[in-house]
């Protein structure tokens, strides 16, 4: 699958738990440019989870 997204686009994946949005964006965009919320959570809290 080949993917094209116009430059200064925003992806926003959208799905229930465990439906692959994560793996998604590992497989087709590099680190620097996912951003997740569990990772922000775990910023603002200390726990990805809360």
């Amino acid at each position: 699958m080949k993917i094209t997204i116009p430059e200064l686009s925003l992806v926003v994946l959208i799905g229930a738990s465990g439906a692959g949005k994560s793996s998604f964006a590992k497989k087709h965009f590099k680190p620097t440019e996912v951003i997740s919320s569990d990772f922000c959570r775990g910023l603002i809290c200390d726990d990805e989870n809360n």
